[in-house]
């Protein structure tokens, strides 16, 4: 039994099937005189028509069935059709919510605003004003010529720094010692019996003692007004003018006996 615009009927599937109760056709003689296989015998009676391949097949099958069971085919197909259109049912649209937001958040928002221009302003006036005292156009910083900016001293680990003068070692027949007075920034590079022994920037006021056993080589003298050399308590002359660079200055009891 169908239902359709709310009157009770007979739907085409059930037609079918009193037919065939009444002809007292099993599934498989049916399936033998109609050609229709028993799945989709039952799928018409019972009005299943998914279970067909499609419409068309779902067309024919009723057509043939109801010619060997002796029904109007034509009636057939039009319960068929009335059954299968589809009611209209109206759609309904959802109604688009609005999102409101509250009468307080805008003014909280350009408050906040305000308050973050008002401490960006403030930090960068702040930053301005302490780079204008940092910066000293006029500040020329000092260099020596021909020496790196260094004030670290490396000396030897056997050969001590004296800071002042001292400590001044007295002459020995057995080597040489060597007191360099600083009197001025110096840069310096000593060898001591071939061995590099210390190198750096000697600051004004400083005494070094060097010793050594045959030659103490002075390879490069930054500075060579600023340094005074007493070598084996004899007093050395000038090794040149102050920012002179002097270099390869070999000192031995052989340049010593010369002077």
């Amino acid at each position: 039994m169908g239902r359709k615009g709310g009157l009770l009927m007979a739907g085409e599937g059930q037609m079918l099937q009193t037919a065939r109760e009444e002809k007292q056709w099993s599934y498989m003689y049916t399936e033998e005189i109609t050609k229709i296989r028993v799945r989709y015998i039952k799928a018409l009676e019972e009005e299943k028509y998914e279970i067909l391949p499609g419409t068309t097949y779902a067309k024919g099958y009723l057509r043939t069935y109801a010619k060997q069971l002796g029904l109007n085919p034509d009636e057939i197909i039009a319960l068929y059709n009335f059954s299968a259109t589809p009611e209209a049912v109206p759609v309904i649209e959802p109604k688009k919510l609005i999102k409101v937001r509250p009468l307080w958040v805008r003014p909280a928002i350009l408050g906040s605003m305000a308050v973050l221009t008002i401490v960006l302003v403030i930090v960068i006036a702040a930053l301005s004003q302490t780079g204008n005292k940092l910066v000293d156009p006029l500040y020329v910083p000092p260099a020596l010529p021909n020496a790196p900016k260094t004030e670290t001293v490396t000396p030897a680990p056997s050969i001590p720094i004296v800071p002042n003068s001292e400590n001044v070692v007295e002459t020995t027949q057995d080597g040489l010692t060597a007191e360099l007075v600083f009197t001025q920034d110096c840069w310096l590079v000593i060898r001591v019996d071939g061995q590099p022994t210390s190198q750096g920037t000697y600051t004004a006021g400083t005494t070094k003692v060097v010793k050594g056993t045959d030659k103490i080589e002075l390879v490069t003298v930054g500075n060579a007004g600023g340094l005074s050399i007493t070598l084996n308590g004899k007093k050395l002359p000038s090794l040149g003018k102050t920012k002179e660079v002097v270099h390869n200055v070999v000192l031995t009891k052989e340049y010593l006996n010369k002077l």
